[in-house]
């Protein structure tokens, strides 16, 4: 059965509302081409997978508090950053279906819009005046950082194996579902074993959410995904089904994938890929490991009673696995 993004969130739908408000005026400034820049980003209406599935988790164990608003604005300010920037160092023309920053004011205005948005998510960190709070939020934004420039070094490198993936993985991405999650629980609950299983649930839903995210560059369209199909491959960006062939294939047909990689035409390269790694089973296999982790994120909600909460955060990692863009 289709699940309705509009169904998981009806009962955060008040919360989300006050999130966006709060959002909203936090990115503004006195600086006229900030505000432009701000309008436009507000105007794409992202996914906000961060601050809805913080809003969850804080609910789950109470009421929304200023506090549970204050930190879901932050985390969202925080990817937001992180998106600006990997547009220019992407290269990438297109977000979300729509014009890039970097594609209208060029790569020097994008950079400083990021850097703007990454001292807005300090300003915040510190308002927050919770030292364990602060703690976390520090060391993920860190963790944001290195694992994107190790998928960089490993593609240059070619030394990306399935274990590195996943701990870059882990760092590039399920680091703020994780965080994001924990923080929502620290609103509104004293308990660590709370904070610590929502982490765990953030954490592999956030693999999970990156995998599938993998999938699109095979089995995308360009219309409904927002980003050109393909772009992984092109960038040398080696995924989980590239990683899963190269593995099953013997030394030769190794030695000519990274041929055709490095000389082949954008069209050529992505049909011989497709073709490679439906050889070895690579979606297949993607897929499984999509179930795997989907599976131990629902593991993770074990701790907590039934309630409209709870199966809306069990309902997400479906709605993941279902989700086409």
């Amino acid at each position: 059965m289709k699940i309705s993004l509009d169904d998981l969130l009806r009962p955060i739908q008040a919360e989300l509302n006050s999130f966006q408000n709060y959002f909203e005026n936090s990115l503004k400034s006195h600086v006229f081409l900030i505000n432009q820049v701000m309008k436009f980003i507000i105007a794409q209406k992202g996914k906000k997978m961060r601050p809805m599935l913080l809003l969850l988790a804080a609910k789950l164990n109470g009421e929304c508090t200023e506090q549970t608003y204050s930190v879901a604005t932050l985390v969202e300010v925080l990817h937001t950053a992180t998106l600006v920037h990997d547009d220019v160092v992407d290269e990438a023309e297109t977000r979300r279906g729509l014009p890039s920053i970097n594609s209208i004011w060029r790569n020097k205005i994008s950079v400083l819009i990021g850097d703007y948005l990454f001292s807005k998510a300090l300003v915040k960190m510190v308002d927050l005046k919770h030292p364990e709070m602060l703690d976390l939020l520090a060391n993920t934004a860190n963790k944001l950082v290195t694992g994107e420039i190790d998928q960089i070094d490993r593609a240059r490198s070619d030394t990306m194996t399935e274990s590195a993936y996943y701990a870059m993985i882990e760092d590039k991405t399920a680091s703020l579902l994780a965080t994001g999650c924990k923080l929502g629980a620290m609103t509104t609950s004293d308990d660590e074993a709370v904070w610590n299983a929502l982490f765990e649930y953030g954490r592999n839903f956030g693999i999970a959410f990156q995998i599938k995210d993998d999938l699109f560059d095979f089995e995308g369209r360009a219309a409904s995904v927002g980003k050109p199909i393909g772009l992984d491959v092109k960038h040398n960006m080696v995924t989980l089904p590239i990683i899963h062939a190269l593995q099953q294939a013997d030394k030769q047909e190794v030695r000519e994938f990274k041929r055709m990689i490095k000389k082949g035409s954008d069209r050529a390269v992505k049909k011989y890929v497709l073709n490679f790694i439906n050889q070895y089973g690579g979606l297949e296999y993607t897929k499984q490991r999509l179930q795997d982790y989907s599976d131990q994120a629902k593991a993770s909600l074990d701790l907590f009673p039934d309630s409209p909460i709870k199966h809306s955060m069990i309902q997400f990692i479906d709605f993941n696995i279902q989700r086409e863009k």
